[in-house]
């Protein structure tokens, strides 16, 4: 935690995460991307802008690391055009951070990138499959990739197994009726599968899925128990331009025309914006079982956060707990 001249405390984001680049090779019915690009320049994230974000973690790190710097935004990492690059000027910046963490839809993960990323400080990963068979991945994702995502995950394992640290590596299948995680390990059969985790990823509500369809299975949560989003107290995502948002839903379905826009880091500090008049104002909100931002009556992504608060009778409202965890429900 940061103390300010005010006195008033400012805390560190425990997540911090990066798009790299806002183009995506996919038309996913369940994403943003679609709508979105239409009214976004379509770029990568300029290295003086990385650079900024890195040096503004530096200077408040105070012996302490950060948990998690994650590469993962609305768009496809390994469409950047200074992939290589960016991942060098990572890298060097990797002592600030506990875990590193990609994420990648797979389709364009060649053989390079795979080389670049197993040789870097990466030590996390996120393949977002999405479908156990290659007609609910049509339907899903609107594009004949299947085989062709099979195929860049075999060998990415393969050339994992070269290596001595082997990093963890985390799968996800949406919640459908149309998915089984069986059916899809089943095409990993002959792969040394240490390590690795298939899961069921949880679909969360936002503007583009509010409720169950014939493909997809919406999580829905008792909203009678609600208490405070977890994400607004400790994750960040910083867009390509350096927009920077109070959570996933800022970043993935509004960007900088929504209440979750916070500023631009070109401008402040990435702390100072996390821990902005308007963010504390919002957690203030969330505090006294309010609405933290008026997207968020929409969104259940609040239940799949760790609930670190009890509520108090007298004071009428949710105080944090003081032993948090840091633990997300969008695995299982």
């Amino acid at each position: 935690m940061i103390k300010t001249d005010s006195a008033r405390v400012f805390e560190k984001p425990w997540i911090i995460n990066l798009e790299l680049s806002n183009a995506c090779n996919l038309e996913c019915v369940f994403c943003d991307h679609p709508l979105l690009k239409k009214e976004m320049a379509i770029k990568e994230m300029e290295d003086s802008l990385l650079l900024k974000a890195l040096s503004d973690v530096k200077e408040y790190l105070n012996n302490e690391k950060i948990y998690e710097l994650g590469l993962v935004g609305l768009g496809e990492p390994t469409l950047d055009k200074d992939f290589e690059r960016h991942i060098k000027l990572i890298n060097s910046h990797a002592y600030m951070f506990e875990r590193i963490s990609f994420n990648s839809n797979l389709v364009s993960l060649k053989r390079k990138h795979v080389e670049i990323l197993l040789d870097s400080k990466i030590n996390a990963y996120t393949f977002s499959i999405n479908a156990s068979n290659k007609t609910t991945y049509m339907e899903m994702m609107r594009r004949d990739r299947f085989e062709q995502v099979i195929e860049n995950f075999k060998r990415f394992i393969s050339l994992r197994e070269q290596k001595k640290d082997k990093p963890r590596i985390d799968v996800q299948v949406f919640e459908s009726k149309k998915n089984s995680l069986n059916e899809l390990k089943d095409r990993f059969r002959n792969c040394e599968l240490e390590n690795i985790n298939f899961f069921m990823r949880k679909v969360y509500s936002k503007p583009v899925i509010r409720k169950d369809t014939s493909l997809l299975s919406v999580h829905s949560p008792n909203t009678s128990g609600r208490y405070p989003c977890w994400d607004i107290y400790t994750r960040i995502y910083i867009d390509v331009v350096g927009n920077l948002y109070s959570c996933t839903i800022g970043n993935d379905s509004y960007r900088e025309a929504s209440n979750l826009f916070l500023g631009n880091i070109k401008e402040a500090s990435l702390f100072k914006l996390f821990n902005s008049k308007k963010n504390q104002e919002a957690r203030e909100r969330s505090e006294r079982g309010e609405l933290a931002y008026p997207e968020c009556g929409i969104c259940n992504v609040w239940s799949l956060t760790p609930n670190n608060f009890i509520w108090n009778k007298e004071k009428n409202r949710w105080i944090k707990k003081r032993k948090q965890v840091r633990s997300y429900c969008l695995k299982e």
